[in-house]
């Protein structure tokens, strides 16, 4: 029996009832199961994985290539034809192939209408093809929820612009990449992000450019220029600023660090400390900042954020 020439309404149940491999090998037999597929599939989340093969999940947790794995038949997706390996959570193009992604992911797009999904890019995946992808999704109006990028070496020029294709995400920005000490950038636009981390200097931290981010947390590598009239300058931009922004996380290397953001912490308003870990600061214009002081860290929260957080510590104690 020809399964796509049951009634609509049947077949929007028999897909409800499909895995998503199947459904997928099924949008690739012709234009009309594709045509059927977007109006009866329900709504996706997919997360893209490069490295040295390109992964697609649709599982919460990606087991990149399970036992239950089959061989697709090879396929003309997109014009490009392409054989891959699909189980219960995604779809693994190998080696070589790896290269072939645009055309899958546009076939994915296309056939199951406005899906949500995130992208992940790890070494050895090259800054230009980091950049390629994010113009291509950009190009095409998409919605990224999540942008993060691994690399363990010093970033080339094409970071800035990466970064500039960065400023639709919607959730969060996560860069794990070494930045030079002289890096500066200004973005075209502020971000939409809601949660920023980055690996290294703050220098090209524009508080301004993040107006809607409420998190920033920074692992801060250790930069002998940056010091406390850097930090001070940095912090008093921030809260002197109409910025969304609610908590400022800070993780270091050495202690000296530490030292630096201590003493621009005292240049910021009249402190008091609270706990053993609480410092309360009134700055001057009246605003309230609270600093989670610890060994390796330093957060700093807004009045708002810091009475959520004991919130939450309270509602997690009665839990136990």
């Amino acid at each position: 029996m020809d399964l796509l020439r049951l009634p609509l309404i049947v077949l929007k149940d028999v897909f409800k009832n499909m895995e998503f491999r199947e459904q997928f090998l099924i949008s690739s037999m012709s234009k009309r199961a594709r045509s059927i597929l977007k109006l009866t599939s329900v709504k996706f989340d997919f997360l893209f994985i490069f490295e040295y093969d390109f992964f697609i999940n649709w599982s919460q947790w990606p087991s990149y290539l399970s036992k239950t794995a089959l061989i697709a038949p090879e396929l003309c997706i997109g014009g490009e034809k392409m054989r891959m390996s699909v189980n219960s959570d995604g779809i693994i193009l190998s080696g070589k192939l790896a290269r072939k992604h645009l055309p899958l992911i546009a076939h994915l797009l296309d056939t199951l209408g406005k899906p949500t999904f995130s992208v992940q890019f790890h070494d050895p995946t090259e800054p230009a093809s980091v950049l390629k992808f994010m113009k291509a999704i950009n190009k095409r109006k998409e919605s990224i929820e999540s942008f993060k990028y691994y690399s363990p070496e010093t970033s080339s020029e094409l970071v800035p612009r990466i970064l500039d294709e960065c400023t639709e995400v919607t959730d969060c920005i996560y860069i794990n990449i070494l930045l030079p000490k002289d890096f500066v950038y200004t973005p075209p636009r502020p971000f939409k992000a809601k949660e920023l981390h980055v690996r290294g200097g703050i220098n090209w931290i524009h508080p301004e450019s993040f107006v809607n981010c409420a998190n920033i947390i920074v692992l801060a590598s250790h930069d002998p220029k940056q010091t406390a009239q850097c930090w001070s300058s940095f912090l008093n931009k921030w809260m002197g600023s109409d910025t969304r922004l609610q908590k400022l996380w800070f993780n270091f290397f050495q202690r000296s660090d530490m030292k630096s953001i201590t003493e621009a912490l005292n240049n910021l308003g009249t402190l008091r400390k609270l706990d053993r870990y609480w410092i309360e600061v009134k700055r001057m214009d009246g605003m309230e900042f609270f600093i989670d002081y610890r060994y390796v860290y330093i957060a700093i929260y807004t009045k708002q954020a810091y009475l959520e957080k004991l919130k939450e510590d309270e509602e997690g104690e009665n839990l136990r």
